[in-house]
């Protein structure tokens, strides 16, 4: 049996907290299995480079998930309110794999199709996301080691996100994947039409998860989230 990471203990005690919370109801769960064969993240970056030519920043080694899937969808509900969320979550490796060409259609800009053409998706929200997701962008050129960007996806535009790929997985773990938590980190007003319900949803996990997950710290989410309102 693999001996699991650190980082990847994490990410099973974040299922077991879903599943033992009182008032939430999982619809999916994926606990997947690991694979080995990918090393640990030393060996795994080495042969992303050997293999697609493409060397990580060292410090993204930290968040690396050898899971071949981890996934959760669930319910919330307390009190009069009602959350929903969801992650899926692939590995590096799968990730340069797992292009954004399904985005591209015949109408887009040349930029965008460009952008799109660079996405390397390794979050999505299949079951009740609408098509969000969440991508590395990774130049079809490069040189030295990157950190790439990390954009996300809703319905039909992308938003570039404040954040990393590790810190990325960080946030993960205390939003829980609900919907829309991504906009916390990118440079957009939630008071515009069209993100309202993002606004409210985002309000509703800031006011019920300090008492139902209390083992995690809030306050820069609440920051942000005031900071876009």
């Amino acid at each position: 049996m693999a001996r699991y990471t650190e980082q990847e203990l994490r990410y099973l005690r974040l299922l077991d907290e879903l599943q033992e919370t009182d008032g939430v109801d999982i619809r999916y769960e994926e606990r997947g299995e690991i694979e080995e064969l990918t090393g640990e993240a030393p060996e795994a970056f080495d042969l992303i480079e050997e293999w697609q030519g493409v060397r990580f920043a060292p410090e993204l080694q930290r968040a690396f998930l050898r899971f071949d899937g981890i996934s959760s969808h669930w319910t919330l509900a307390k009190g009069g309110s009602t959350l929903h969320g969801e992650f899926s979550l692939r590995h590096l490796p799968a990730a340069l794999f797992a292009t954004g060409e399904t985005l591209i259609h015949d109408d887009l800009p040349a930029d965008v199709r460009a952008l799109y053409e660079e996405f390397r998706v390794f979050d999505e929200q299949p079951r009740t996301g609408a098509g969000t997701l969440a991508a590395l962008r990774v130049p079809s050129v490069v040189t030295g080691s990157i950190s790439p960007e990390v954009w996300y996806y809703d319905s039909s535009d992308g938003a570039l996100l404040d954040i990393d790929y590790a810190q990325y997985l960080d946030a993960l773990l205390v939003t829980k994947g609900t919907f829309g938590w991504q906009y916390l980190y990118a440079d957009v007003d939630l008071g515009e039409s069209g993100l309202g319900s993002v606004a409210d949803d985002l309000r509703t996990m800031l006011d019920v998860f300090p008492d139902v997950f209390p083992g995690h710290d809030y306050s820069d989410l609440r920051a942000r989230l005031e900071a876009r309102l």
